[in-house]
Formats: structure tokens, sequence, C-alpha cells
């Protein structure tokens, strides 16, 4: 199955990382909070929005200068998804008071919320140019440029975000949103540290847990997946995703019946994923109950889902045939052979899995094998050059 390596979308709460953050960093630069701000301030640490803004207009109506209470009733604004006020009340706020990083943050947070991403990081880097210290700018800087596919400046602020972070849970997202930016990037190995990183800060981590186990699923042997794949499962027990994996793991690992109970869970909370439903198939068929595979597997054909199990079944194959390319890689030959193997059973008629079994056999020695396997495959496919190749060599060493 194709891993989705998409950045997610952020809740808002990611983008506003906390009225208290915004309003503590206001005070540490010198801001001074009259006590309509501090009520206000007050009612959005309390989760009060609603009361905060009607405290706060009042404020900006009589002193239409204060840049405190423009910043402290956009944020609400923004809370409460006023799109027009918000934005135009933290605007006023960075135009006020220029050198405070905290308007020009919390009206990139805002800008970010309500999707306009370009103009977000220009508010980002403003607020950075002012204290390149700030955790949040680095971190909101980093998701718009991972959202736009500037992957790599955007691995570089994670990184930042993270040297500013002392929260672990907060380290912990950061490592995960990092992760998922490194997938993008084909920097496997190193997205799953921070996903391993990310579990280990927050152990009910459970889409951490998902990815990592994903990523040490594609290694050859995968055995060390399986209790990473569990634990996300576990966590994330409504997860259609999380049990579709932790399902297939225990199917590759010959655990069919323990594959079934997992599988019939995913199958259950997302009735139209067919390569779910393919697996419990599988499953059922290797733990022995015919009867019931036969049931799941027709139903995919009879749905009209005849293309949909194909791409399922290759898909599925295709996986196994590159676990065994790897663990040829890695110098495993009776791995490879396995893996080639089981791709076969899956997709008899891809000649290319018998043929890379054939010249597993040819590498482990094994020519008597061998010349079978090699001949069945040029009986399918006359005249492949690597299997003929391999079988003159196998009757060298095995004579008719």
């Amino acid at each position: 199955m194709a891993l989705d390596c998409r950045i997610p979308r952020v809740a808002r709460r990611h983008w506003l990382s906390g009225a208290t953050a915004l309003i503590a960093l206001g005070s540490v630069l010198g801001a001074d909070v009259p006590d309509p701000l501090l009520a206000a301030t007050r009612a959005l640490v309390s989760g009060s929005p609603q009361s905060a803004a009607e405290t706060l207009i009042p404020v900006v109506e009589a002193d239409p200068e204060n840049a405190d209470a423009h910043r402290l009733l956009g944020v609400a604004l923004s809370l409460l998804g006023r799109r027009s006020g918000a934005l135009e009340a933290l605007a006023a706020a960075a135009r006020l008071q220029a050198a405070n990083p905290a308007n020009h943050l919390a009206l990139a947070q805002a800008l970010a919320q309500f999707g306009e991403n370009r103009r977000a990081q220009e508010s980002f880097r403003a607020a950075l140019d002012l204290d390149g210290r700030l955790g949040p700018a680095h971190e909101g800087l980093a998701l718009s440029l991972a959202l736009d596919g500037s992957l790599t400046e955007a691995i570089l602020h994670f990184g930042k975000a993270l040297e500013h972070s002392q929260d672990a849970p907060a380290k912990a997202r950061l490592h995960f949103f990092r992760g998922k930016a490194r997938q993008q990037f084909d920097r496997i190995a190193l997205a799953a540290e921070d996903f391993k990183l990310a579990t280990e800060l927050q152990p009910d981590h459970g889409p951490a847990y998902l990815e990592w186990g994903r990523i040490l699923a594609e290694d050859p042997d995968g055995t060390s997946a399986g209790p990473v794949l569990e634990k996300a499962a576990e966590l994330l027990p409504e997860s259609a995703e999380a049990q579709f994996a932790h399902g297939q793991q225990l199917l590759r690992h010959d655990n069919p019946e323990a594959a079934a109970r997992v599988l019939r869970q995913a199958t259950s909370l997302n009735p139209g994923d067919r390569a779910a439903q393919y697996a419990l198939g599988r499953a059922l068929r290797a733990s022995g109950q015919a009867d019931e595979a036969r049931r799941v597997l027709g139903g995919i054909a009879a749905s009209g889902s005849d293309r949909a199990l194909e791409e399922a079944r290759i898909n599925e194959a295709g996986q196994l045939n590159n676990q065994g390319l790897q663990a040829e890689t890695d110098g495993n030959f009776e791995l490879a052979l396995q893996r080639y193997e089981a791709a076969a059973a899956i997709a008899p008629d891809e000649v290319g899995f018998h043929r890379n079994a054939a010249l597993a056999l040819c590498r482990l020695n094994r020519w008597v094998e061998a010349k079978a396997r090699l001949r069945e495959v040029l009986r399918k496919a006359p005249g492949d050059p690597d299997a003929t190749k391999a079988l003159y060599i196998a009757l060298d060493h095995a004579p008719d």
C-alpha cells in the first residue's frame, strides 16, 4: 500500500499556538496590560474568546492606537473564525507596533489559519527578523513552507523550532511534522528517527507510531515493525489505516488468524477499502476459513471492483518483491527467495516475480530447483535474456 506522505492539515490550535504564549511574549517585550486587556487576557486563557472580543472592541474604538488591544482582539476573532475582523485587527497591531515580534507572529498565525500561506510566510519571517528565538514562528513558517512544497527550508525551520522548544508534547509534534516532510523528501531513515523520537516524547502519539511502523515494515525482514504497528492500532482504534497496517503486518509474518481479526476491524471502519478486503480474504483463506474467504473475495468482484481487486493484489505482491530486492542487496538470499515466492504466489501471472525467485535459487547454489524454475519462466516469456543466461549457468552446474 502506497504511503500517504502529505503534510496533514494542521488544526487551528497549532497555528494559534495559544493566546497565553502571545500575551506572555508581549509582556516580556515590555507591553503594558491595562485592566480591560487583563480581563480579555483571562477570558482568552479560560477559553472564552467571545467574552474577550466584547471586552476589547470598546477599547479599540476608544483608543485606535492601542497595538496590544488590536493584537488581543485579533487573536480572539481568529479563535471565533471571523476572518476579516481578525486580519484587520492584527494588521493594525503590526503596523502600530512594528518592532514587537508578537504582533507579526499573531498576524502570521491568523493568515495561515485562514489559508493565506504566502502572506503568512512574510509575517513569520518578519517576526523572526526581530527575534530569531521564536519557536512558534519557526514552527508556523515550517508548516507553511511544507504545505507549499518547500521541504528543504521547512525541515530547517522545524529543526530551529525544536532548538527553542522545551515542552515534550510540542517537541513530539515538531518531530512528527518534520518526519512527514522528510518522507516527502525521500529521507526515509531520518523520517523514521523523527517518528521514533515523537513516540518517546509522547508515548500516546498514535500517528507517529503508525508512520514509524509503516517505514519499518518496508524492511525485508520487517519483524521490528510488528510491535510498533500493534501499538498504533491500540492507540488508534477508530483508524482504518492503523488497523489495516497492523493486520497486513500480521499476515506477512504468518499469523493469519490474528490478521483476520484485525482486518475485520479495518474493513468495518472503512467498508470501501478494497485493499483491506483483499487482505482479509487472504488472511481468512490462510487460516482455513475458506468459505468466509470466498464470500469476502467474491463480494469484491460482485461489487464491480475487479480492477480494484487486481490492483490490491498486484500492490501486495509488488511490496513483497521490493522487499526481496532489498534483501538481495543486503546479501540475505534466503529471505529474498521467501519474498519472491510469496509475491509469485499472490500474482502467479507476473513473470518477473518467478524470474527473481529463480535467480535467487541460483545465488543459493540450488541449481536443480533453479533449472526447473528458469524453464518455467522461459515458457511464459520465451527469450527472456536474464532467464536464458541464468539457465545456461545452471546447466553448467547441474547438467541434465
